[in-house]
């Protein structure tokens, strides 16, 4: 019993060690794939959406970037201004034309005609008064001022001060460049520098946009002129309203505009806060932001992503968290604004986080799963090697109850050693028995009476001896050593009905010899008392008996076993 559970107990432990490596194996692939692939995930993650928040500020930027350039072009100027300044020309030139309508009709002098025409339109005036228009001539090389409204001075005079050469970007007077492009066209634009006063009360040079139209009745050249910053402040306005309006992501995301101008930082734009706008910052979170992106920009040629921060997020229930967020900024150096969008990832460290957990619940289902399959193969090993040991040991219980023979009591006589003949040889369930067939006759053809008895003992013992041999035979055939039950156990359980009906007909047949040599020995015993001799002398050492009669006896005793 201790040989079959230590035989289990030994399996058990050598599946257990199996078990244990196979596992430590699975676990560690389990892990390393595991981290491997989360880290693939948010590398891909992470590299989409800092694509994606690149790609939205490069939209931002570029429409920026038009608006202002747009400012400064010439042809998007004069498009873009066009339309107002030739309406103020044609305003003036109907009054021109009324004035040389009346000239023709007689009704006023031409030189009346020309002051009243004059002094009427010097009275224009547009863009909360501080539009005008002025009238020269087309003399040459340098046309007169025939009426100048900011500063009648000019009135009358030649027009070629060093002053007014600041027309076309070449430095050209500005009067002159007037009169060639109307002698040309008849009417057209030029862009020239003039003074500005600033807010602050200072004058500064500024550029302009002149709107000049030909008269050729009088050869008078009026013109009209803008401050094109003003087309600048317009674009940065515009600029503005459409970062406001700009949505992507469902209309979840949106742009801010900062200035990038230290110590005075403030947010220009900021859809969601919008009382912060044009705002210097005191310290917080939107001072920091700012300052963080104007160190990339200024680091990075000009744009990059800021480090992850903390950023207020609505939830599902309307309440504000703080939310981990990633931004992407551009600086735009002629406006001297950083324009950037930024976008939550704390959506992204929970699918991290969840996929760690998922990870971890598989290792540890796979270690219950050894553990109960441990436990689980213990208990049937245990059981099964129990069961076995209990079938086994029932048979051997059987075996040892089946191998004590009957009881056989032979007769006692004087014990006198007779000379056994030659015995015969029977084959039965592979087991040898040998019986005496013929004892040694004495000369008178008789049997001695001791001689009968301990022949009849000896029968008596050899059959014994063959019923214990044939038992034992028996049992050796049927059951292995006590290896081979140990390697055979299996084959055993398998087999144990056969084997105990085997042995069970071994054992009838056993005790049916046993009865039969019992019922043989009385035979002859009483054969052996009936047949002594009377006559015999009583200081005879034994008694006879006759031969025939006794081979008799032993033909059928031979016969029994050869049975």
């Amino acid at each position: 019993m201790h040989t079959h559970i230590k035989a289990a107990l030994a399996v058990t432990f050598y599946f257990v060690v199996a078990l244990s490596i196979v596992l430590t194996f699975t676990i560690f692939y389990l892990i390393e794939t595991g981290n491997a692939d989360i880290e693939e995930y948010q590398t891909m993650e992470l590299d989409r959406i800092k694509n994606a928040l690149k790609d939205h500020v490069d939209i931002a930027y570029a429409m920026m970037d038009n608006h202002f350039k747009n400012a400064h072009d010439k042809a998007y100027l004069e498009k873009y201004y066009a339309r107002r300044l030739t309406n103020v020309i044609d305003m003036a030139e109907t009054v021109l034309k009324s004035k040389a309508e009346a000239v023709k009709q007689g009704k006023i002098t031409e030189l009346e005609a020309k002051a009243q025409a004059a002094a009427e339109i010097s009275n224009f005036r547009y863009d909360n008064g501080e539009g005008y228009i002025w009238i020269t001539d087309t003399n040459s090389p340098f046309p007169k001022m025939i009426m100048h409204p900011t500063e009648p001075s000019l009135d009358g005079q030649i027009i070629e001060y060093s002053k007014y050469n600041t027309a076309l970007g070449k430095g050209q007077n500005l009067f002159v460049a007037a009169v060639e492009i109307c002698q040309a066209h008849g009417k057209g634009f030029v862009d020239y520098l003039w003074p500005k006063k600033s807010t602050t009360g200072t004058n500064h040079e500024a550029l302009k946009l002149a709107y000049v139209k030909l008269f050729r009745e009088w050869n008078w050249i009026m013109g009209t002129a803008t401050y094109v910053d003003d087309a600048g402040i317009d674009a940065m306005e515009k600029i503005k309203d459409d970062i406001r309006q700009m949505r992507y992501n469902n209309g979840m995301g949106y742009f801010w505009i900062s200035n990038s101008t230290k110590p005075d930082l403030k947010m220009i734009v900021e859809p969601n806060m919008s009382q912060l706008e044009d705002q210097i910052l005191e310290n917080g979170k939107v001072k920091d932001l700012i300052k963080s992106a104007i160190e990339i920009c200024e680091a990075k040629n000009g744009s990059g992503f800021t480090k992850k921060y903390m950023w207020p997020k609505s939830n599902t229930s309307g309440l504000t968290d703080e939310a981990k967020k990633l931004s992407y900024v551009k600086l735009h150096q002629p406006l001297g604004w950083i324009v950037g969008t930024g976008d939550y990832i704390d959506s992204l460290d929970q699918i991290i986080a969840d996929k760690k957990a998922r990870i971890e619940q598989q290792i540890t289902f796979l270690i219950w799963i050894a553990v109960i399959s441990v436990v689980v193969f213990l208990l049937i090993s245990l059981l099964f090697r129990q069961v076995l040991a209990q079938r086994f040991s029932r048979i051997q219980s059987i075996a040892k109850s089946q191998q004590t023979p009957p009881s056989i009591t032979p007769a006692s006589s004087s014990v006198v050693k007779p000379q056994i003949a030659p015995v015969a040889r029977h084959k039965v369930k592979g087991v040898t028995k040998e019986i005496p067939v013929m004892p040694q006759m004495s000369e008178q053809g008789t049997l001695r009476t001791d001689e009968c008895i301990k022949m009849v003992q000896e029968i008596s013992k050899t059959l014994i001896t063959e019923q214990s041999q044939l038992l034992a035979a028996a049992l050796h055939g049927t059951f292995p050593n006590k290896n081979a039950n140990q390697r055979h156990e299996v084959e055993i359980v398998s087999k144990e009905h056969e084997v105990i009906n085997e042995s069970k007909q071994i054992t009838d047949e056993v005790k049916q010899l046993a009865n039969h040599t019992y019922q043989t020995i009385e035979e002859v015993k009483k054969m052996v008392e009936a047949n002594q001799l009377p006559s015999q002398a009583t200081n005879q050492a034994t008694n006879t008996v006759d031969i025939a009669q006794f081979n008799k006896v032993m033909g059928n005793l031979n016969k029994m076993v050869a049975n």
